[in-house]
């Protein structure tokens, strides 16, 4: 595992945006770094060349944006970057790939990535790439964006009405629960169902509720519908 190259910090106000390069391509994390060394808003916090080590760093600097090869030289990106929203669940990452291969970038979004871009990127535009990112948008190509629209189109109503946020503070099983509270099962129900104790089910009530800002079980199914009616359109 490589050490994580260190970053001479600048003067950082809230504003500024904190990104980590993660690839096993100096040559890539050079020219990405010096693209973003002229931004005033940018700040280039923390580099790492494989994905433990961008665990770690991630980890440690908790940036806005990481930057990440999809392909690292020891371990899957979509690995790394499962380990790296565990730890930073704010933190939104890029993944940049070599090819268009649609099925991997694909896997990438529903894994967490805010966005997937080829390396071969007109790196002047990478700035307002980041910033929208950190905004909330989703950076990804227009072929890519088309591919989204047909899985979407080819899902059945049922898969449909169980849409989920790719990026959820909630973890399956909270979601399974909250999946059946809105079916209107009874706490012994769903405990039946999902061969759990009643204890059980409501710890996993309280803390959904409390990760939604909710008050009620009808609050949260409510809450939920309108993520959904928000992913359908």
């Amino acid at each position: 595992m490589e050490i994580a190259q260190a970053v001479p910090p600048r003067e950082r106000s809230s504003p500024v945006l904190a990104v980590t390069i993660v690839d096993g391509d100096p040559l890539a994390r050079r020219a990405i770094r010096a693209c973003l060394a002229a931004e005033a808003d940018i700040d280039v916090v923390g580099e790492a060349a494989d994905g433990a080590t961008g665990i770690q760093t991630v980890g440690d600097k908790r940036p806005d944006v990481v930057l990440m090869a999809l392909s690292l030289p020891d371990r899957s990106g979509t690995e790394t970057m499962r380990e790296m929203l565990k730890i930073s669940p704010q933190t939104r990452v890029i993944v940049l790939v070599i090819e268009a291969d649609e099925e991997a970038q694909m896997h990438a979004l529903r894994t967490g990535a805010a966005g997937c871009l080829q390396k071969a990127i007109d790196l002047e535009i990478l700035p307002r790439i980041l910033r929208g990112v950190r905004a909330g948008e989703a950076a990804v190509t227009r072929e890519l964006a088309t591919c989204v629209l047909e899985q979407v189109r080819m899902l059945d109503r049922a898969e449909v009405n169980r849409l989920r946020p790719v990026r959820t503070s909630l973890t399956q099983r909270e979601w399974e629960v909250l999946d059946l509270l809105g079916e209107g099962r009874t706490t012994g129900e769903i405990a039946k169902q999902l061969g759990m104790s009643l204890a059980t089910v409501r710890s996993h009530v309280k803390h959904l509720l409390g990760k939604l800002g909710v008050h009620s079980r009808d609050e949260a199914v409510d809450y939920v519908e309108h993520l959904r009616r928000a992913l359908r359109q």
